[in-house]
């Protein structure tokens, strides 16, 4: 089913009533599963299956009503998963189950039935501290009783939740427990945002990070620990990068998390955050600093096999060099970034995409014409080439015209 709905969709443009006739059959073979599934009493499965139905028809048919149908359907059944899930004592999964139900009365816009859904998920949640089901269920709730004009009952439920964490909140840090603190500061960062109170949102933001920090320092430095700590430098990162006036913080653990990712090879990883590195530096007019992170974000996506993004990341600390004058190693780049466009038009070459690759060749041709190394008979194929590709992509274009 999943299969026939990509190539629908593939076609849609060139060929639409191929693709609703096989739209068609994706429906049919739906409704033969959900068959099957009720023999078997695959109570999830033909919910979601109903989920699948209702984009169909929403997306692809534009039958709201049938979309609407099969909403009420999927959520007939999980209401009927929940029973067994709360007989078999599963309260976890019963939690996310009355979330599914909430959001589903939330597609069709029965935000009053909704609102008892997530009322379920909270009072489910609380006993249990599922933090991540509670924030969530609390900023909606808050949101569908904004929807019914209801303003002061979602900010009395958002202060409601803010007080429960609050209280969480001070018996965890009593504890030195980072990871939990972490947690509900992140929550109640969320909650403050939702009633527009900067302040303790900057507090909170603050809190988390100190915690993401202090897990990162006390955790043993040995390689089987070097990506959890990357992926707590790079959480206190991103909540430093919410708070303008703390942008170096922010620089300087993209940095470390980026570090302990190269230590382990995780060069995606690694390049992920000195890209964002650079990116923050840049924020600061921290020119220098920006150069370098864009040349390691680089490095690494080359050594992961990325040479789009390790070429762009090039290119990004060439035009850095000229902003801020800088001095840096012009050899060393201009080759690199020659390198990576020529693999990069070589690849559009494969699929027919040749103004991509001609534009490509015009590009490398500015850098490697400033190379000592640079021999005339390489510069002179490589315009050729440029004329080349512009000539046959206007004559695929001419042939596109002709044949539609």
């Amino acid at each position: 089913g999943e299969f026939l709905y990509s190539v629908a969709s593939l076609i849609e443009e060139t060929d639409h009533s191929k693709s609703l006739k096989i739209l068609e059959l994706v429906d049919r073979y739906w409704e033969k599963q959900i068959s099957s599934y009720k023999l078997q009493a695959k109570l999830h499965e033909i919910a979601e299956i109903y989920i699948r139905l209702a984009d169909l028809h929403a997306d692809k048919f534009k039958d709201p009503k049938l979309s609407r149908k099969n909403i009420r359907n999927s959520i007939n059944f999980l209401k009927q998963e929940s029973k067994l899930l709360k007989d078999f004592n599963e309260i976890r999964k019963l939690a996310q189950n009355y979330q599914n139900i909430a959001e589903l009365y939330l597609k069709i816009s029965d935000f009053k039935r909704a609102t008892r859904f997530y009322a379920f998920v909270i009072e489910v949640s609380k006993s249990l501290h599922y933090f991540d089901l509670l924030a969530y269920s609390y900023q909606q709730i808050a949101s569908c009783f904004q929807e019914l004009d209801d303003y002061d009952r979602s900010n009395n439920l958002i202060l409601d939740g803010i007080e429960y964490f609050l209280d969480l909140f001070e018996e965890y840090e009593e504890k030195n427990d980072n990871l939990t603190v972490a947690q509900l500061s992140q929550v109640l960062r969320k909650l403050y945002q939702l009633i527009d109170d900067n302040k303790q949102f900057v507090n909170y933001s603050k809190k988390e990070a100190g915690a993401y920090i202090n897990l990162a320092e006390n955790i043993e430095k040995i390689p089987e620990n070097f990506q959890k700590i990357a992926t707590f430098y790079r959480g206190a990162a991103l909540c430093y990068q919410e708070i303008n006036n703390n942008l170096i913080e922010s620089a300087s653990c993209f940095v470390l998390a980026g570090n302990y990712s190269e230590k382990i090879k995780d060069y995606n990883e690694s390049a992920v955050n000195f890209f964002n590195a650079a990116v923050t530096f840049k924020e600061m007019n921290n020119l220098d600093m920006t150069y370098k992170h864009f040349i390691k974000a680089a490095d690494n996506y080359w050594k992961d096999g990325n040479v789009n993004d390790s070429t762009e990341c090039y290119l990004n600390a060439y035009d850095i060099a000229v902003e801020g004058n800088l001095e840096y190693n012009q050899f060393g780049l201009f080759n690199q970034i020659v390198r990576g466009l020529s693999i990069i038009a070589k690849e559009g070459l494969k699929n027919k995409k040749f103004y991509t690759a001609a534009t490509l060749i015009l590009e490398s041709i500015k850098f490697y014409q400033k190379l000592d190394t640079a021999k005339d008979f390489l510069l002179k194929e490589m315009v050729r080439n440029v004329y080349k590709y512009y000539y046959k992509a206007a004559n695929l274009k001419k042939i596109r015209r002709a044949n539609s």
